[in-house]
């Protein structure tokens, strides 16, 4: 969802752009690795164990080239590279309209960065946040960056700059999950909730037992009653209402738009299906894909490209704008 509050014009600009690229086939979401490379250890991701990352491209042309609505500037850790506010410019400036955010760990955030980012164009930082405590410390193995977390948001938001916390449901932060969507509102923030998977490396220690899914159930309902009561989750109707179906159900959720209605791009170009699949295509020879069979997932990056094309969806995507 949008939630950078725009322009008439932008709104025109975003509605029309976001009509075009349903009806073309074209992607919706464009995520660009600054790197490969991440600071931090989690054992559900593997970003950490890379010794090598390609060089950063052209990304500007990446975005010229795929002209998607949304770009997300990932990584490995993207607050890596230095030249963020710089790429973030150039990017906006190539583009009628483009929503560009950048999802980090949040340990080598600073104020001055995040005003730097906000500067030049930036319209979302996301700060990947599964705990309340130290407890994200542990998980991701970088002391101290509860307390960063926890320090600069306010400050950011008491600026007027939009913050998403990024959060992933999985069995361990079950007790937090709803306490956050509560803090960020406190902090004059949001939350996107996203599913967790084992397809990055075959941990399968985080899924729920079918105990812990009647929970789940519950906690889903407490979700759907806050966003319409605080409206501060960013997550879909469509796409909360259908977390627990992908958790009791073994054989996944089928009607994946990976690869064409949302895209992953490696530093130099090379186009992925989603960040779990190895390269295709250089984004220049980029023609879209064949439907793709795979179920493992419902990350939010998948389930929001799957909502239907309607005027709920379009009135949803805008309506914080």
């Amino acid at each position: 969802m949008l939630i950078r509050k725009l322009t008439p014009r932008q709104k025109v600009l975003a509605t029309a752009k976001y009509v075009r690229n349903r009806l073309q086939h074209r992607p919706m979401l464009a995520s660009i690795e600054m790197t490969k490379h991440c600071n931090a250890g989690c054992d559900f991701c593997d970003d950490w164990k890379t010794t090598h990352s390609p060089k950063l491209g052209d990304v500007v042309d990446m975005a010229r080239v795929l002209n998607p609505m949304v770009l997300a500037l990932t990584g490995g850790e993207p607050m890596i590279e230095k030249r963020l506010p710089e790429i973030i410019r150039e990017v906006k400036a190539s583009q009628g309209f483009i929503y560009i955010y950048v999802v980090t760990n949040g340990s080598l955030l600073t104020e001055e960065r995040a005003w730097e980012m906000f500067d030049a164009g930036l319209d979302q930082l996301s700060i990947s946040l599964n705990y309340l405590d130290e407890r994200q410390d542990e998980e991701r193995k970088l002391p101290g960056l509860w307390k960063n977390i926890s320090t600069l948001v306010p400050k950011i938001t008491g600026r007027g700059h939009n913050v998403v916390a990024n959060t992933v449901i999985m069995r361990d932060n079950l007790d937090q999950i709803v306490p956050i969507a509560r803090r960020m509102h406190e902090w004059r923030a949001k939350v996107s909730y996203s599913c967790y998977t084992a397809f990055k490396n075959g941990n399968r220690g985080h899924y729920f037992t079918d105990e812990e899914l009647d929970r789940l159930r519950g906690i889903v309902q407490e979700l759907v009653e806050h966003k319409k009561r605080v409206g501060n989750i960013t997550s879909s109707r469509f796409y909360l209402e259908r977390i627990v179906p992908y958790f009791a159900n073994p054989d996944g959720v089928r009607g994946c738009k990976a690869g064409n209605g949302f895209v992953q791009l490696t530093p130099d170009g090379q186009v992925r299906q989603c960040a779990d699949f190895a390269p295709f295509v250089h984004y220049k020879e980029y023609r879209g894909m064949e439907a793709t069979e795979c179920t493992r997932c419902w990350y939010a990056c998948r389930g929001e490209s799957e909502a239907s094309f309607s005027l709920e969806r379009v009135t949803e995507l805008i309506q914080r704008t």
